[in-house]
């Protein structure tokens, strides 16, 4: 696992948490690392952290802004807003509504949440992240501590190391996007054979072009299967079972 960090004294603190994973160095972002999108293409994730009194200080200088434009002239693909520490929405005839973050008062044992100064409504700041996240695009999280954020960014770095379609967690819901050319309804055979584990949407056009018919590709044996390109045995085997309700779900 390689993570590049920043090696300012601001980010130390991450970089101890990152342990034998981070490589410090002069970085345009807190962390940044390499992974792989749709088809295999090379990305650069950007991740940049910061703690809640900074985001809200953020909506009204436009700061954070500034550096997600200098993260794409860095030619970065993904970038990750890590919004760390604990916060919460104020309540009762002081607080109603304002957001508010744990102090520990001079000489106090126990901490207590107070608005942030200057005061800002929670509703706003919560605004904001779903801004970031619908319009510009970018992927918010969120972290208690420094601790949670280096999980976080591993957790990401994990994720970014298989493409979109690899991933076997989501493999139910996910699907290779239509191409965009495609101008007519897509035949029932072609409709079927997308559902099927191993096949898809990419290899449904296959199918579709060798067999006729729903009822000739549900009689097909294994073997028939096979000869199709992109299809190995195995994933013949599977799908006659399925068609033919004799897998482990059936």
């Amino acid at each position: 696992m390689i993570i590049l960090c920043s090696d300012l004294p601001s980010d130390q603190d991450l970089i101890k948490a990152l342990d034998k994973d981070a490589f410090p160095m002069s970085l345009f972002t807190d962390a940044c690392f390499s992974g792989v999108g749709a088809g295999g293409a090379p990305l650069l994730v950007a991740v940049e952290r910061k703690k809640v009194p900074d985001v809200a200080a953020c909506i009204n200088d436009g700061r954070l802004l500034q550096q997600m434009r200098r993260v794409k002239d860095n030619n970065a693909d993904v970038f990750v807003l890590i919004v760390e520490g604990d916060y919460r929405c104020g309540h009762g005839a002081t607080n109603d509504g304002l957001l508010i973050t744990p102090h520990r008062p001079t000489g106090g044992l126990r901490f207590r949440f107070t608005p942030i100064q200057p005061p800002m409504l929670y509703s706003r700041f919560e605004q904001y992240l779903f801004e970031l996240d619908w319009l510009v695009g970018a992927v918010v999280r969120r972290s208690n501590d420094v601790g949670q954020t280096a999980d976080i960014i591993r957790a990401l770095y994990i994720n970014f190391q298989t493409e979109p379609s690899h991933h076997q967690s989501l493999h139910t819901f996910y699907q290779e996007p239509l191409s965009p050319v495609l101008l007519q309804k897509p035949s029932l055979v072609r409709r079927v054979a997308k559902e099927l584990d191993g096949i898809g949407w990419g290899k449904s056009k296959t199918v579709d072009e060798h067999f006729s018919s729903v009822k000739a590709m549900c009689e097909a044996d294994a073997g028939e299967w096979s000869k199709l390109p992109g299809i190995g045995k195995k994933t013949a085997k599977a799908v006659v079972e399925a068609l033919r309700g004799e897998g482990e779900h059936a």
